[in-house]
């Protein structure tokens, strides 16, 4: 049973990992994109900057450069968000190896059997009981 537990919880980190760096690599490859397309963006609108067109299209210009800048201040966010996800998943990790190394393990690990035993036959103490009513 303990090494199946330990082999149990090493797979959940493994996994809930993966998913976090693939979520944060991706919102990375995202936000380059937006960082891109808003230096384009400016330099097109550098570029073709004509003191004789109409201020509306300057307008179209300036808020096409905010909301890309909105979306990367959102993307941020998100980031920040998975490598704070990461940084308690690698706690939980942490903990969890402490937790197998310790000298105590054992003894812990054969008072958690025998308390999932003890609430298995409760249960089963339980159920014979309201049968018996």
């Amino acid at each position: 049973m303990d090494s199946d537990w330990i082999d149990e919880q090493k797979a959940k980190h493994k996994n809930e990992r993966e998913k976090l760096d693939k979520k944060r690599a991706t919102l990375e490859k995202d936000l380059e994109a937006l960082v891109t397309e808003e230096k384009q963006l400016k330099a097109a609108i550098e570029r073709e900057q004509d003191p004789e067109e109409d201020d509306k299209f300057h307008r179209l210009q300036g808020r096409a450069v905010v909301r890309l800048r909105n979306k990367q201040a959102e993307l941020k966010t998100q980031l920040g968000e998975r490598k704070k996800e990461q940084r308690e998943l690698m706690q939980k990790e942490m903990k969890f190896k402490a937790l197998v190394e310790h000298e105590k393990y054992p003894e812990w690990l054969e008072l958690k059997k025998k308390r999932d035993s003890a609430v298995k036959e409760a249960e089963r103490l339980e159920a014979e009981m309201k049968r018996l009513i």
